[in-house]
């Protein structure tokens, strides 16, 4: 019984340490800059353009299409 328990909690640190890394990787810009994402849905929505304004990557309105060039295609 006691070797159930050590192996769970080995596995849940281990659980615990990759969630935290995987978060903080992937708010390493806000958590660097202080700045917020940029090129999400939630920026992109027609509906929040009250609160968030136009599109924060390439400047379009809701009702334009996007203003950024077409990127190459990686092969």
């Amino acid at each position: 019984m006691s070797a159930f328990v050590s192996e769970f909690l080995y596995l849940f640190v281990i659980i615990f340490v990759v969630f935290g890394v995987c978060f903080v990787l992937i708010n390493l810009r806000q958590v660097v800059t202080g700045n917020e994402f940029r090129g999400t849905c939630a920026s992109n929505n027609p509906m929040l353009k009250n609160k968030v304004g136009d599109c924060e990557v390439c400047g379009k309105k809701p009702d334009e299409d996007c203003q950024m060039p077409e990127m190459p295609q990686v092969r």
